[in-house]
């Protein structure tokens, strides 16, 4: 067993308009990975339109607002909200003016993610 602090660990910034903090990596055996992470935005920032070729992400916000747009579908963010990504599923976050704050958890995990321009 091993506790986890996570004010101890630090944010790291990802260059693209939010901060993280993983918690946890483990490979599987397609050698693929399962992430979990802590994920900060900025308030009134927005995460620009991607995807993630083989990954699916279970989101739950911890903190603040915004929202999470996929196709015509918009979710509002709040705490205990959560929502899954599928694979391939073009989608883009906006936090409020509070931020917000992310418990993540991603399956199948690789550097698979497609920025849109």
């Amino acid at each position: 067993m091993l506790k986890i602090e996570p004010s101890k660990l630090k944010w790291q910034d990802t260059k693209h308009g939010y901060f993280r903090k993983t918690l946890m990596k483990t490979q599987n055996t397609t050698s693929k990975d399962c992430k979990v992470q802590f994920i900060r935005i900025p308030p009134n920032t927005t995460i620009k339109p991607h995807y993630h070729k083989g990954q699916t992400e279970l989101e739950c916000v911890l903190a603040g607002s915004g929202t999470v747009k996929s196709g015509e579908q918009i979710i509002r963010l709040r705490p205990s909200v959560m929502f899954i990504v599928e694979p391939d599923e073009l989608h883009e976050v906006k936090s409020g003016s509070k931020g917000l704050v992310l418990f993540f958890t991603k399956a199948n995990y690789s550097d698979d993610t497609e920025w849109l321009e």
